[in-house]
């Protein structure tokens, strides 16, 4: 059965929300234990770069229907250790709970489709000011056309 019209969407603009709440929070916690600038950027430019891959963003973009909770939180398992960090069931767990949080969060605060696709390409952008590379913005910059 075909997906309504602008369904289709609904994954990436989970998945792109998603991503960018993971990395706030992971931004917040590499600064809160004191990790050198350095390794605190390579770790979120490693995240941003397996998040907006052209084999991920295509996928991504497939029209699809909603993956279940636990595929979500698999893909995100997925993305957290796609760099030199590593966290704990315990810890991938709160990670996880503060993003889905800060997510129906902003769900709430949405007063229009619109206003959902701005906050998920404020996600981008800031993602985009997080890693600062030619790479990262050339894989945002390829991901955005695909919208």
């Amino acid at each position: 059965m075909p997906l309504p019209r602008g369904w289709e969407y609904t994954m990436p603009i989970l998945v792109m929300n998603l991503g960018g709440e993971m990395l706030y929070v992971l931004e917040q916690r590499l600064i809160a234990q004191s990790i050198d600038e350095k390794k605190k950027s390579r770790v979120l430019c490693d995240v941003a770069r397996t998040m907006f891959s052209k084999r991920f963003v295509s996928e991504l973009f497939k029209p699809q229907s909603m993956y279940a909770d636990e595929s979500i939180r698999q893909v995100f398992d997925k993305l957290a250790h796609s760099s030199l960090m590593k966290l704990n069931e315990t810890s991938m767990n709160k990670l996880y709970s503060l993003m889905v949080m800060g997510v129906k969060y902003q769900i709430l605060k949405c007063v229009s489709a619109r206003r959902m696709l701005d906050v998920t390409l404020e996600h981008v952008e800031q993602i985009r000011l997080m890693c600062q590379s030619r790479e990262t913005d050339q894989l945002i910059d390829e991901c955005r056309a695909s919208c």
